[in-house]
């Protein structure tokens, strides 16, 4: 139990870092930003790390669908509800018209709780925490 909950603290810790750099690189490149800095908290510790959590010992392509239609609604509610900012004149809506914005903002982060559980594995085998059960 205690490794899981090393595990389970070192994923909120690399979750809410993920989140600050991708809001950070979506106000630095002009795209999408959440309206308040503090909104990160809440999405990445109550929704992607619950969501990686789930993923956890799924085929890839599971992952990849599961974490695809689970940010759909979080990215049209963030738009919808105006809590995230979308940048006028964006290059994504540039690129594949302003119609497009949320399935592209969709598939972009998708891949954010496969990632985050790889960047937790990796620094628990570098740390030798014995591996996650598995649900």
């Amino acid at each position: 139990m205690m490794a899981d909950g090393r595990r389970l603290l070192l994923a909120a810790v690399v979750f809410v870092v993920m989140g600050l750099i991708m809001n950070s690189a979506g106000r630095a490149l002009d795209i999408a930003w959440f309206k308040h800095w503090w909104q990160i908290g809440p999405c990445y510790l109550g929704y992607v790390l619950p969501l990686a959590y789930a993923l956890r010992g799924r085929s890839a392509d599971r992952q990849w669908q599961l974490s695809v239609l689970a940010f759909i609604p979080l990215e049209l509610m963030g738009y919808a509800l105006g809590s995230s900012v979308i940048a006028d004149d964006n290059i994504i809506a540039r690129l594949w018209g302003p119609h497009n914005f949320t399935l592209v903002m969709v598939l972009l982060v998708a891949p954010t709780p496969i990632v985050g559980n790889a960047i937790v594995d990796a620094i628990s085998r570098i740390l030798r925490w014995p591996p996650p059960s598995t649900p």
